[in-house]
């Protein structure tokens, strides 16, 4: 019996190795690094401010400010790092727009939406050069002429399930949120099939426009980070792709190509607040973390039942192994 319970506890063994084999080594997640990243990502929106119109530009040379989804995003991301223009944004969306909800976007930041997620409808709040004022501010006072657009996804036509990679997370997401796990686990099943290793192989990337077919999105990376950490609640090393397409100025581009190139991709709003979304979840108590396998977690919760067993009875029967030999050598003794 013995040797059975060793033979059990070196199979245990040898499985665990094998499994952990293929997995990739663990790496050290350093709070530290996590910081930095978001600290250069906020000075960066923080320089898009114009604190006029209590908005963030879409881009560093843009006259173009989005209520949603750039400033709804804005207003979340620095939310840690500069509440007070957070907030300063928040008053200006809710002059304007209410809560600044687009239908699809806010699902990031726990709010419901409608699925399936329609196309968008996009509305000129404002446009100084026409004389429609955002908040009563003239351009001599914004820095110039200025654009303020809402895009809110209200059309008619609809998405198809499981072909942008954006969109499959807001729908897990909602999914998520409305207890809806087989349709949770669907959609990130959809999300893992079109993960290279790289970043994200959807629509866009396979037949979208020139800026969009063979350049990964980085902002859909970051979504699929989020939506693992969030849904799945696995650790993977995709953040370290990401990391790579921060530039100096601490705004991410918003394209790379199959060797991680980024050049002839500018920095925006929406990629880095989606980014730093993203890294903001990345947990910096957890100092090694890695993926591991359901089968795996099935197979040693197996072992350790069947062993729970075994162990149960060598120990039964070497109870009555012993009351057999007290009782015999008592008998002996009579």
């Amino acid at each position: 019996m013995r040797v059975f319970v060793l033979l059990i506890v070196l199979l245990s063994a040898t499985l665990l190795g094998s499994a952990l084999s293929t997995l990739p080594s663990a790496q050290p997640v350093s709070s530290g690094l996590l910081g930095q990243r978001t600290q250069a990502a906020c000075s960066f929106l923080r320089s898009l401010y114009n604190p006029s119109l209590e908005m963030v530009r879409g881009t560093p040379n843009s006259s173009v400010y989005y209520v949603a989804s750039d400033n709804l995003l804005v207003e979340k991301a620095i939310s840690s790092c500069d509440l007070t223009t957070s907030k300063a944004i928040n008053h200006s969306i809710s002059s304007c727009c209410g809560s600044g909800n687009d239908r699809m976007h806010e699902a990031l930041l726990g709010a419901k939406i409608h699925l399936p997620i329609n196309t968008a409808t996009v509305y000129t709040v404002a446009n100084s050069t026409t004389g429609k004022l955002f908040q009563g501010v003239y351009p001599t006072t914004a820095g110039g002429n200025y654009t303020v657009l809402w895009e809110v996804h209200n059309a008619t036509g609809t998405f198809p399930d499981c072909t942008y990679a954006d969109v499959t997370v807001y729908t897990a997401l909602e999914l998520r949120l409305e207890g809806n796990s087989t349709g949770a686990r669907h959609e990130m099943d959809c999300l893992t099939a079109m993960f290279d290793g790289r970043g994200m192989v959807d629509e866009a990337y396979k037949d979208g426009s020139a800026m969009e077919h063979g350049i990964y999105q980085t902002y859909k990376l970051a979504l699929y980070i989020y939506a693992q950490q969030k849904i799945s609640g696995t650790y993977f090393y995709a953040e370290e792709n990401l990391f790579r397409l921060q530039g100096p100025d601490g705004g991410f581009h918003t394209g790379y190509d199959q060797i991680g190139t980024y050049a002839g991709t500018q920095e925006n709003t929406e990629t880095t607040s989606i980014a730093m979304i993203a890294i903001s979840k990345l947990s910096t108590n957890q100092l090694w973390r890695f993926s591991i396998p359901l089968w795996v977690i099935y197979l040693f919760a197996a072992w350790a039942v069947i062993g729970v067993g075994v162990v149960v009875i060598v120990l039964v029967l070497e109870g009555k192994k012993r009351k057999r030999s007290f009782q015999s050598t008592t008998e002996n003794q009579s």
